[in-house]
């Protein structure tokens, strides 16, 4: 006989008591039987939370005993039962206390019933590893102490016995989960993984139960670079797939702790466990980036990759590429496809755009060695070296633009990627963290001040030209600081030594040079 069937013939035989006490008692005491009957009837067809069904259940299993001894004292109950009562040792003053509680126990079973309903929603409280009662136990637990304590005061004894019996109950269930639940419920065996900083990473794990009984669980990671689904779930023997997925942002031997909380089947008890299943070995990004590098070196050889050292000076027209380089004026024996006929309307003229093939065109890196801390300096490093790595295997010229917020480091020409390749692994070097000054204004919008120029230049009245004033003196101060900031001297410098048309790939985590 399954736990519903069971349920279902409990329900129904308080139903009928709490039927024929109602009919059979006087009015006053009706009263009491309905609203049992009602608590009765919630519980049985309303769709209610578990606790509050195992709140209402509580209240019935103290008020259901005293109706039932309301129902014994009926001349047509009590003559009999006094007359079977009569061949036992104990007096009736005592047996029908203990027999209206015996006609009441099926409301225990209810309660477990409920209790086991409302355990896999319980959310697990917050506490330190080891384990303890949730709090479903005590305000239980402290219903049946404080109802035996009020028994012997007002001397009932079916409040006394009915205290004793749930209090009873739930110690057996607490000597029980202690036995089936040790204190490391869970087996999760250790994997190991090597992973690049900052990269992400899927990992299936086997977790399986050590207890002897189902155990309800949620699992959260505790760093917030790791994730694991599914959050909640049912332990059991067979064990459960956990999916964790892992995004280290720093370099070194790491292992990522999971807090594992798993509650009994009936919420009773609760046990937390640190669970570490994985033993990461991560590998710094610009560590992995010079592993390329140096591994592109060896395969190119000394000029496998070699392209002209020295760019033409002269930019040749008609040109017949792929990318967008600019636009002209109209010569004979350009092509008809290539006319803009859009600005050549506007500009009452025929207009030509020229394109150059894919590669064409030079690079300037322009990297800025500053930065915050270790991790930042890992990313730049990464990006530093592979952008110069995609530069060389592309066949690319590049240049360096390579300054810090004391001045320029290094310039080059435009040349061979792989020796701007060699170049930026040795610069890597360099990168060391530093400490900025905390910024508490907004980085200034040049394209909206400028706009505010254009608008009050036509405008004549006093507040607007010193307004005007204002904005313009702020332009020039930036315009003088841009001018004189290490950036701008290191790309003008390489720009200068390069013919255009040329592209400039900036690397930099954006502290003083934005």
């Amino acid at each position: 006989m399954n736990n519903s069937v069971i349920k279902v013939l409990c329900q129904v035989y308080l139903l009928l008591v709490l039927l024929a006490v109602a009919t059979m008692l006087l009015p006053l005491y009706s009263y009491l039987a309905l609203f049992l009957l009602l608590a009765v009837l919630l519980t049985t067809f309303g769709r209610l939370p578990a606790r509050f069904n195992i709140a209402m259940t509580t209240v019935i299993i103290f008020l259901l005993p005293l109706v039932i001894r309301l129902l014994l004292d009926y001349p047509l109950v009590s003559e009999p039962l006094l007359h079977y009562l009569s061949y036992t040792a104990l007096p009736p003053l005592i047996l029908l206390p203990l027999a209206s509680v015996i006609a009441a126990l099926p409301t225990l079973y209810l309660l477990d019933y409920h209790l086991r309903r409302n355990a896999p929603t319980t959310l697990p409280a917050p506490a330190a590893v080891g384990r303890r009662v949730t709090p479903v136990f005590r305000a239980l637990l402290t219903t049946a102490l404080v109802m035996l304590l009020l028994s012997f005061f007002i001397g009932n004894g079916i409040l006394l016995f009915m205290a004793a019996m749930l209090a009873l109950y739930l110690i057996a269930i607490l000597i029980r989960v202690l036995r089936a639940i040790p204190g490391q419920p869970a087996a999760v065996p250790t994997t190991g993984r090597r992973i690049i900083a900052g990269s992400t990473a899927a990992i299936s794990l086997d977790a399986r139960s050590r207890a002897s009984v189902g155990l309800h669980c949620l699992i959260s990671p505790v760093d917030p670079w790791l994730k694991v689904t599914p959050q909640r779930f049912t332990l059991t023997g067979d064990g459960v797939e956990l999916n964790l997925t892992v995004t280290p942002p720093l370099a070194g031997p790491v292992r990522p702790r999971l807090q594992l909380s798993v509650i009994d089947p009936r919420g009773l008890f609760q046990v937390n466990q640190p669970v570490e299943p994985v033993a990461l070995e991560v590998i710094p990004r610009a560590k992995y980036a010079e592993w390329l590098a140096m591994k592109f070196l060896e395969q190119t050889g000394a000029g496998g990759a070699a392209t002209a050292a020295v760019l033409p000076e002269t930019v040749l027209v008609h040109k017949r590429g792929i990318e967008y380089f600019d636009s002209r004026s109209y010569q004979p024996g350009d092509r008809l496809k290539d006319i803009d006929w859009k600005h050549s309307l506007k500009l009452n003229e025929l207009i030509i755009k020229e394109y150059i093939e894919a590669g064409e065109q030079a690079a300037i890196i322009a990297a800025n060695l500053a930065v915050s801390d270790a991790e930042e300096a890992d990313k730049l490093a990464f990006k530093l070296i592979t952008t110069a790595l995609t530069l060389a295997r592309e066949a690319i010229p590049a240049a360096l633009a390579v300054y810090n917020q004391e001045g320029i480091v290094v310039t080059t020409t435009a040349t061979d990627p792989r020796e701007i390749l060699k170049e930026t692994l040795s610069l890597v070097k360099e990168i060391t963290p530093v400490e900025f000054a905390h910024r508490f204004l907004e980085t200034p919008n040049i394209g909206k001040l400028r706009r505010s120029i254009a608008r009050l230049e036509p405008a004549t009245s006093g507040p607007a030209q010193r307004l005007l004033d204002i904005l313009s003196f702020e332009h020039k101060a930036i315009e003088a600081a841009v001018k004189s900031h290490p950036a701008t001297r290191a790309l003008s410098l390489a720009a200068g030594r390069l013919p255009p048309p040329a592209v400039i790939i900036l690397v930099s985590q954006l502290n003083h040079d934005t």
